[in-house]
């Protein structure tokens, strides 16, 4: 099971993610978002944690290549793309290209009257599924269909499938149960506000998701 705390935006959310058994931590550059941390504050944030086995994920809306050069440059291992499956195809592959498929999650925005865009699958090998909002890429506090989510990893097993979308400890259990995930993503429901991770929610989450 891989579990992602995303929005990091402190040290010690961070330490205290690692602590409890995080294999990856996210890192939000998209501007716009509440909890966006610029690349040089993750550098220092992980200058400090040195010594942590953890992967590091950043976190962006449909950038252009010359951004996700940048990202790829600033060292993270993972880069998890948000977009509108209405996206030209050559940009999904010119980001493959840039980064490689081993190391790009692709979370398409799918509306509840769409269908999961197959002509994806090429391009990446893990895909990152969270709560369908018209106005917002992530960070609703909404779960997500999940449903749905067990239909297309069923259908796709060759894929690996992340689940998002308002996720604690209330729910967690439920999740995995309903969804079978690969993987799970916990952001707003384990916050006392946007970029502050509530450390006792926290241990609450990875009480429930490592039994």
């Amino acid at each position: 099971m891989e579990i992602k705390v995303c929005g990091i935006t402190r040290e010690t959310d961070a330490r205290k993610a690692c602590s409890l058994g995080a294999t990856h931590l996210g890192f939000i550059l998209h501007h716009a978002s509440p909890r966006c941390l610029p690349p040089f504050s993750f550098r220092k944030i992980m200058e400090n944690l040195k010594g942590e086995l953890i992967h590091t994920v950043a976190v962006e809306v449909n950038p252009d290549p010359e951004e996700l050069l940048k990202m790829k440059d600033s060292g993270f291992d993972f880069f998890q793309l948000h977009f509108s499956i209405s996206i030209e195809k050559t940009r999904v592959m010119e980001w493959s290209r840039i980064v490689g498929k081993e190391k790009l999650w692709l979370a398409p925005r799918i509306s509840p009257a769409e269908e999961f865009p197959i002509s994806l699958l090429p391009f990446a090998d893990t895909f990152l599924i969270d709560a369908y909002s018209s106005h917002q890429f992530g960070g609703t506090g909404k779960t997500s269909d999940w449903s749905r989510f067990k239909e297309w990893k069923k259908l796709h097993p060759e894929k690996k499938w992340l689940l998002a979308g308002g996720l604690g400890h209330e729910n967690i259990a439920d999740a995995l149960n309903e969804a079978q995930p690969d993987g799970v993503d916990l952001n707003s429901a384990v916050e006392e506000s946007p970029g502050k991770k509530c450390h006792q929610k926290l241990e609450q989450s990875f009480s429930v998701l490592l039994q």
